[in-house]
C-alpha cells in the first residue's frame, strides 16, 4: 500500500510540474483599484487559488471541531452537575 501511495503522488507532482511548465506564460496585468501588481504566470494563479481554497476549507473545520468539542465539554460539564446534585438529595 506504502509503494501505492508514492506512485500516486509521484504522478500527482509529476501532473503538477507539466502544469507549471506548460502555463509559464504570463497573464495580462493584475489591477486593483487601478493600481497595477504586475503579471504573474497562469500556474502561480490557479496553485494560489487553490492553496488559499485548501486552507480556508480547513479552517473552517478547524472552527468545527472546536466548536463541537466546546459543547461537548458543557454538556459533560452539565452531566456532572446533575449528577452530583442527585448524590446530595
Amino acid at each position: 500500500m506504502t509503494k501505492l501511495k508514492g506512485l500516486f503522488f509521484l504522478l500527482l507532482g509529476a501532473l503538477l510540474v507539466d502544469f507549471a511548465l506548460e502555463n509559464a506564460l504570463p497573464s495580462p496585468v493584475f489591477k486593483l483599484f487601478k493600481f497595477e501588481l504586475g503579471k504573474l504566470p497562469i500556474f502561480v494563479i490557479v496553485y494560489g487559488s487553490l492553496g488559499i481554497g485548501f486552507l480556508s476549507g480547513w479552517l473552517v473545520h478547524l472552527l468545527k471541531v472546536k466548536r463541537q468539542k466546546k459543547a461537548a465539554a458543557l454538556a459533560a460539564e452539565k452531566a456532572e452537575s446533575r449528577q452530583a446534585s442527585q448524590e446530595q438529595e
